[in-house]
């Protein structure tokens, strides 16, 4: 056969094999939004209804200048629904004529007007991908003009290979479907490039080496900018698996190992809190980013031999059953613990991670976060949706003050656990604008079964004359307070109360470690999602609202702690209170320590120092260090992330050990 034959008939096949996996991309696409979209007939026919003689909805800003949640976009929300609603056989106004024209009169007037944002976002990624869909959906139906109109705007697109996690998924996303509704081959190749690329662990922006994920330097961004880069990457992988253009197999594990490691660890269910996600937890609706129920039918198909363990995690999701251990995050000062009954989150901040952004208009009174705010979640009600009527100088956990505007990111913040049990460590200090007004301590919070145990040490206030507290929580008030006795609960409004030995309220326990006084707030409180993110919508909010808030008098003592637990009743809760099952060893500025019943003793040691511990043990550290004693066996973690050896001694045996750099726990000991 002649070799120029034979040449002209592989590149033909080439040919027919881009030309199919193209094909294939789309049709799958359109098959994804059948599958994952919600139809709502009622509210379509509505805006069939309103859409005026000009192709604009009445209620629509179209000069709209806001750069977060560009108001005028939703004219392409929109447009993209109505589409999905006239082609998907299963939609009861397939194909209706009335509706048809609606579309084409709507994408006639974007086509025109060419609306842009002031946001750079909007313009190359976030129109073009409404409009992407619309195209991909309404691509047989279109009349010539108005495909070659809209893939104008969809070429709005901006293709920077610079780009770093969830933008670059973004824009190589784009680029390939761009590549396959104009037959550009080498462009669909160039992006599933940049694909492949970037899916990797590394401690740049993406998916760091314990599953966290960051994004706009060293921060956490895991329902955020890692909600992008995992579900528009996971869905690509799907729509090319079985083509010449699917990823490697390595490359998907990644990120099924990412939901696996780290995304689910981090929410209960489908609820997470805002240390999770950033400046985005100013958003409606943000705190169940984690929901992934839509997609694991195709992470399934994706990779079958997984199909176990995702439908677990499925069944979680749709809150049958539960994670159980205790997982850190080093690389972005997050702990996880989860519990059947409770799940505790904690957010700490470190000179190796970055403060929350506030940028967009967004965001705009969580200067706080990541200064050791800690979430208690049991039915997923507890803070969803509530940041619009918190008050933000009392986040819960924090220990602060009146005029309190900054954390100072300091090297001992750390974590150790055996990924059942575990505590986490933290130099804090805290100051005003101006850095005159300093508010320092060491915190401590320690899990075991379903406990937390919380440590305040070596409190001290520079020039602060007002009262110096911590929040223990500041949640959705569900459920009668009860406080110190069976028959007191408390009425709404402010409750100042001294000698205060125990709280219950909405299936949780709060516990001081000495009786202390507390500000208990029971309110109901109006707010604006304007007054935390200038472009979500101004409607009031109207929440009931619980603050514990406890007071400390620094002129008495500079140690103190608290405890958390879930609890069935108040009676139970009094139980707990006058039988604990914890206690603390030490609470200085020298180390922190608590031990359990079985023998379980976890400390923080931030200088070189021995420790008696329960049962006559001693415990000695050579420098700064975390250790954790359990059933015989000893681990050590360097909060500090310096990867020191450190020598310790357990009774009458030395152990000189090199920890780890980055901050993860090692047994010594077994």
């Amino acid at each position: 056969m002649n070799k120029f034959f034979v040449l002209i008939v592989f590149q033909l096949l080439l040919c027919f094999s881009a030309r199919a996996s193209a094909d294939t991309l789309l049709s799958r696409y359109s098959n994804y939004l059948f599958r994952t979209s919600i139809l709502v007939p009622k509210t379509t026919l509505h805006w069939v209804e309103t859409l005026n003689s000009n192709g604009q909805w009445p209620d629509i800003d179209y000069t709209d200048k806001e750069p977060a949640g560009w108001k005028t976009s939703i004219h392409l929300v929109r447009l993209r629904d109505l589409a999905l609603v006239w082609v998907n056989p299963q939609s009861p106004d397939y194909h209706n004529q009335l509706i048809w024209q609606k579309i084409n009169l709507a994408l006639d007037h974007w086509s025109a007007k060419r609306y842009k944002s002031t946001n750079w976002w909007h313009n190359e990624i976030g129109v073009p991908r409404l409009m992407r869909d619309i195209i991909i959906l309404l691509r047989y139906d279109l009349d010539p003009d108005r495909l070659k109109k809209a893939l104008v705007v969809m070429s709005q697109l901006r293709i920077h290979d610079d780009y770093l996690g969830g933008n670059l998924i973004w824009c190589a996303d784009l680029g390939l479907h761009y590549g396959a509704l104009t037959g550009d081959e080498k462009l669909m190749d160039h992006c599933r490039q940049l694909i492949i690329k970037e899916i990797k662990i590394g401690t740049g922006e993406g998916i760091q080496p314990d599953y966290s994920f960051h994004q706009h330097g060293k921060r956490l961004q895991q329902y955020q900018y890692g909600k992008a880069f995992v579900v528009e990457s996971l869905r690509m992988a799907w729509q090319m698996r079985s083509t010449s253009m699917a990823l490697p197999n390595e490359t998907v594990t990644i990120l099924t190992d990412f939901i696996l490691n780290g995304w689910q660890w981090m929410a209960r269910g489908i609820h997470t809190v805002p240390g999770t996600m950033d400046r985005s937890s100013s958003r409606k609706g943000e705190l169940k980013s984690p929901d992934l129920r839509s997609l694991i039918p195709l992470i399934i198909e994706l990779q079958p031999e997984k199909t176990s363990v995702f439908k677990q995690m499925n069944a979680v999701q749709h809150g049958k059953g539960t994670l159980i251990g205790y997982r850190d995050f080093p690389y972005s000062d997050f702990t996880a613990y989860q519990r059947p009954e409770f799940s505790f989150f904690l957010k700490t901040i470190s000179n190796r991670t970055l403060p929350t952004e506030s940028i967009n208009n967004e965001n705009l009174k969580g200067k706080l976060f990541n200064s050791g705010d800690a979430y208690l979640i049991k039915n997923g009600q507890e803070y969803f949706d509530l940041m619009p009527v918190w008050d933000w100088t009392a986040l819960p956990g924090v220990t602060t003050f009146k005029n309190a505007d900054q954390i100072e990111r300091k090297a001992f913040v750390g974590s150790l656990n055996d990924h059942i049990d575990g505590f986490t460590a933290m130099d804090y200090v805290l100051k005003d604008k101006a850095g005159k007004q300093i508010l320092s301590a060491r915190k401590f919070w320690a899990c075991h079964k379903n406990m937390v145990i919380s440590l305040i040490a070596d409190l001290k206030a520079e020039n602060i004359t007002d009262q110096v507290y911590t929040a223990l929580d500041q949640s959705r008030w569900q459920d009668d307070v009860t406080v110190n006795t069976l028959n007191n609960v408390l009425d709404s409004g402010s409750n100042k109360i001294d000698e205060v030995k125990w709280i219950h309220h909405a299936g949780f326990a709060y516990i001081p470690l000495k009786s202390a006084s507390f500000d208990i707030h029971l309110s109901r409180i109006s707010g604006s999602w304007t007054t935390i993110n200038a472009s979500e919508t101004k409607e009031q909010v109207n929440e009931k609202v619980y603050t514990p808030i406890m007071l400390h008098n620094l002129n008495a003592e500079h140690s103190t702690g608290y405890v958390l637990a879930p609890s069935k009743s108040a009676k139970l809760t009094q139980q707990l209170a006058k039988k604990p099952t914890w206690k603390v060893i030490k609470n200085d500025k020298d180390g922190q320590a608590v031990s359990f019943k079985g023998g379980l003793t976890m400390v923080a040691f931030y200088s070189a120092t021995k420790l008696e511990t329960a049962k006559n043990m001693q415990l000695q550290v050579d420098q700064p260090c975390l250790v954790m004693i359990k059933d015989g066996h000893l681990y050590a973690s360097d909060p500090s992330h310096q990867g020191i050896t450190a020598t310790i001694t357990f009774n009458d045996q030395v152990f000189s050990v090199a920890l780890p750099k980055d901050g993860f726990t090692t047994l010594i000991k077994e």
